[in-house]
């Protein structure tokens, strides 16, 4: 094969390394007149030459594909062109999509139960929305199996309101029936809701009651009225991914309605908040003005910002403190942990220092005779720690905030927004008094408002 000569070479390089490759989809470029290479010394020490002047006409294609054969790894690949160069920097995974009202499809008449148009429209504006999180004033009850909230994550759910203080539960249990027996691998889990009417009553029935259902007790109805649920039982299906598909339901409706969304494809999918929620969630929050905190968090998931998950207590070791317009610091931890042991006169300080705008909570996973006998292993009792202790068994709200390491720290501020999350040891004064102060205009901005838009209508007055 005949070899390329060195002008052919010169002028192969002076063609290809500057416009052959330049190209965004790669590939080379037709052949041109060559211009005067280009020289890192000054300009002006360059002096143009004859034959820069009248350069012979360029490589043909064949003189090219030739060099390149000869010389395979002379001339410079086109990696600056790769697609893989064109991806963003931090690709969103695809099986998540960004947050959006679900599409609805209108249930079948024969499933529709007869409610008045008020209670009709209030439960439709929630349509397609996420399920709104239960607020602390949600409590469970009922059998030993009910007393700890379920895991809702990945499952469908219905919720049907219920009225003990003036009727039988067995609506939950009828709603079971209509399931009929469920696969093994599937689940369906009902909920029943004891609306905030004849509470003392309700509250005794409800503790003999042998429902299969699970059974809860708002306490001062604003989970009730963030459902659209007021006095006449009424009933929502929420699919996998959180959201409310369907409302105001008859039994067998609830049940063939929750028999669909079963049926349908795994698929994680972000579901949106209600837009009165996000509308004004964060202007509330501007006008008190609330401190943001980007550090990294690894022990975690990072709900800053966001909703928190619902305070869920099976049982209470002290006082159930008032949290009423106060800050929420909840401390996941257990008697077995070194480094939760070792943060208690720290927290025992910021709950005496901050009594009166903060309640601090002691969350542990542990059940009581564990967590009993790892108190008398390093000599404490309940009265050493200076803030409130609570049992979670279950470890529902650990695994709502996606704890992996404890000690880990959650501030829960008056409208239910988590605003920071770390250890014990990174939560000073410098953290604290700007949350306290933001929460304190929050509260008075909230009576404020809630006086003015009272409209008679709800649990929550």
């Amino acid at each position: 094969m005949r070899k390329t000569s060195t002008a052919i070479l010169s002028l192969v390089l002076s063609s290809l390394l500057p416009s052959a490759y330049g190209q965004s989809g790669g590939g080379f470029a037709p052949p041109q007149q060559p211009s005067p290479p280009p020289t890192e010394t000054p300009a002006e020490s360059v002096k143009p030459t004859a034959p820069a002047q009248t350069a012979p006409a360029g490589p043909t294609e064949e003189e090219i594909r030739k060099y390149e054969e000869e010389n395979p790894d002379a001339v410079p690949k086109p990696a600056q062109t790769k697609p893989a160069d064109l991806k963003p920097a931090a690709p969103v995974d695809p099986k998540i999509e960004q947050a959006k009202r679900i599409d609805c499809k209108a249930p079948e008449k024969t499933w529709i139960a007869r409610l008045d148009a008020a209670d009709q429209k209030a439960l439709e504006e929630g349509l397609g929305y996420a399920l709104p999180p239960m607020t602390a004033k949600v409590k469970w009850i009922g059998s030993t199996a009910t007393k700890s909230a379920p895991n809702l994550q990945g499952n469908v759910v219905i919720i049907q309101s219920i009225d003990a203080g003036t009727t039988a539960p067995a609506i939950v249990d009828r709603i079971i029936a209509a399931l009929g027996t469920m696969p093994a691998d599937e689940t369906v889990i009902v909920i029943g809701v004891q609306v905030p009417n004849k509470l003392d009553l309700a509250k005794k029935r409800l503790e003999k009651n042998a429902t299969k259902g699970n059974l809860c007790v708002d306490e001062d109805g604003e989970w009730c009225d963030a459902l659209g649920i007021y006095k006449k039982p009424v009933n929502l299906v929420v699919d996998r991914n959180g959201a409310i598909r369907y409302v105001g339901l008859n039994e067998k409706g609830a049940a063939a309605a929750a028999k669909i969304l079963l049926a349908e494809p795994k698929k994680i999918v972000e579901v949106a908040q209600r837009p009165a929620a996000i509308a004004e969630a964060p202007a509330t929050a501007i006008d008190a003005g609330f401190p943001t905190f980007t550090e990294p968090l690894t022990s975690c998931a990072d709900l800053r910002g966001k909703s928190s998950p619902p305070l869920t207590v099976q049982k209470w070791l002290t006082q159930e403190p008032n949290m009423k317009g106060k800050l929420v610091i909840v401390d996941f931890f257990a008697t077995w942990c070194p480094p939760c042991m070792a943060a208690r006169p720290h927290m025992n300080e910021i709950a005496q220092q901050y009594a009166s705008t903060v309640a601090v909570v002691g969350l542990s996973d542990e059940s009581k005779s564990k967590f009993e006998e790892g108190l008398r292993k390093r000599n404490l009792k309940e009265n050493d720690f200076k803030y409130a202790l609570a049992l979670d068994p279950a470890g529902v709200m650990k695994q709502g905030f996606g704890v992996r390491g404890i000690p880990s720290i959650a501030i829960i501020s008056n409208d239910g927004i988590v605003r920071w999350q770390g250890h014990p040891n990174s939560l000073d004064a410098a953290v604290l008094d700007p949350l306290v102060a933001a929460n304190a205009r929050l509260s008075a901005g909230s009576t404020k408002s809630a006086k003015s838009v009272s409209t008679g209508r709800g649990w929550a007055k």
